[in-house]
């Protein structure tokens, strides 16, 4: 029931602050996005005071955390604002495409719709926890400078309090973008896995065809929408993390859990996020590209049990040599039932004109997925093991490039 569910998404996106269904609900929204990534920040950077604190107690990472959280957070946001305008929520979640899918993948993608944000909670939870202790500690040692009000421990608290609601909504926008990536990839790998049984069902090649490229128009979907947010958020936080590495390694001061705490927490949000939505374009992607395997596979086990597979006499006076040796055990579940076809007494027939257009057809088939590159994309470049090995190699350049340049590697 698309209905129910989206009900149920509804409401956790307005617990969330994301629900823009209706006009006074999208105002709400953007009043809190510019409240809690904006001006929160902002008033903790004027008005938190810690120029008397001792080295031990001093916060030297606190602008560079700031900055990344509030610039990932602006990314998330105006990307699924753009998104939920554009598509809406039904188009966004496939639905409109989930109805022509077989029982099994509508059961399954309901199970990940319903336990989307219990992963994000998952990551959430652990995080919150670490954050609320290094600010608990941070705002029991630094003064809130209000004009015209004298320090108190009520302002203090206060102050936290904003922050930490400041900080949680921040996060919690960036990863439910990523998890609602995750979301939409594991719907096509439900789908892959649903099409790979086709090919035991089924010996017709449209239809095949036509079913591959529902599922790679639908990659090329979810790539258009969400090319901008990978891509922001790629440069977001690889400048975020090379800043934060370039300030450790010149930095004299000793690195403790009090001094960069959230430094600490705020990179592994970023990178467990971006981890998340590599996973899933990665899974997707190398999934998809196996569908060649498996569909030439198919097509060669469906050639050679057509016509082409010799089976031995079955009158062993008469045969005065082998024929051809029994094949043992089916290459793949379709050739049980083309086995059966074949008559086991008698020699390969000539192909007929039959075979032949069949074989035709499947060559085609195989042609044509070997020179379509599908999986998720981001202008063209596929997210495989060959983009994150790029990727991974251009990180590991500009770290060794910092390090070589602050510590003399």
């Amino acid at each position: 029931n698309s209905d129910e569910e989206i009900q149920q998404f509804k409401a956790s996106l307005f617990w969330l602050g994301l629900d823009q269904s209706t006009a006074p609900r999208m105002i709400c929204s953007w009043v809190l996005f510019f409240l809690m990534t904006l001006l929160v920040p902002l008033l903790n950077a004027l008005l938190v005071d810690c120029r008397h604190c001792d080295e031990d107690h001093k916060h030297p990472y606190q602008g560079i955390v700031e900055i990344s959280e509030s610039a990932l957070a602006m990314v998330s946001f105006l990307c699924v604002s753009h998104i939920f305008s554009v598509y809406g929520l039904h188009k966004l979640l496939l639905f409109d495409y989930i109805a022509r899918d077989s029982t099994e993948v509508q059961v399954g993608y309901k199970k990940e719709l319903h336990s989307a944000f219990r992963v994000l909670a998952m990551i959430l939870f652990p995080s919150f926890l670490v954050a609320l202790v290094h600010k608990l500690w941070w705002f029991y040692y630094v003064s809130v400078n209000l004009p015209r009000v004298s320090e108190s421990s009520l302002i203090n608290a206060v102050m936290c309090v904003s922050v930490m609601a400041a900080w949680l909504y921040k996060t919690t926008i960036f990863l439910f973008v990523c998890v609602l990536f995750r979301l939409l990839c594991s719907l096509q790998i439900l789908r892959l896995q649903s099409y790979n049984k086709l090919l035991e069902e089924t010996p017709d090649v449209s239809v095949i065809l036509s079913e591959h490229m529902r599922i790679r128009d639908q990659l090329l979907i979810i790539s258009h929408r969400f090319r901008v947010f990978m891509v922001s958020s790629l440069l977001t936080i690889t400048f975020s993390q090379f800043v934060s590495l370039f300030m450790l390694t010149t930095s004299r001061g000793s690195v403790n859990f009090f001094r960069a705490g959230d430094l600490a927490v705020c990179s592994a949000v970023q990178l467990t996020g971006f981890v998340v939505c590599l996973n899933g374009a990665a899974r997707i992607t190398h999934r998809a590209q196996r569908i060649v395997a498996i569909v030439s596979q198919w097509h060669a086990v469906a050639t050679c049990g057509t016509y082409a597979v010799a089976m031995p006499s079955c009158d062993a006076d008469k045969a005065t040599e082998p024929v051809a040796s029994a094949v043992v055990g089916p290459a793949h579940p379709f050739l049980a039932r083309l086995e059966a076809t074949i008559d086991i007494c008698s020699t390969p027939k000539e192909p007929s004109k039959y075979d032949i257009d069949s074989f035709q057809k499947r060559q085609a088939l195989v042609t044509y997925l070997q020179h379509c590159n599908a999986g998720i994309s981001l202008y063209g470049f596929v997210l495989d093991r060959g983009f994150l090995y790029a990727i991974f190699g251009f990180e590991l350049s500009l770290v060794l490039f910092i390090l070589g340049n602050t510590m003399g590697f």
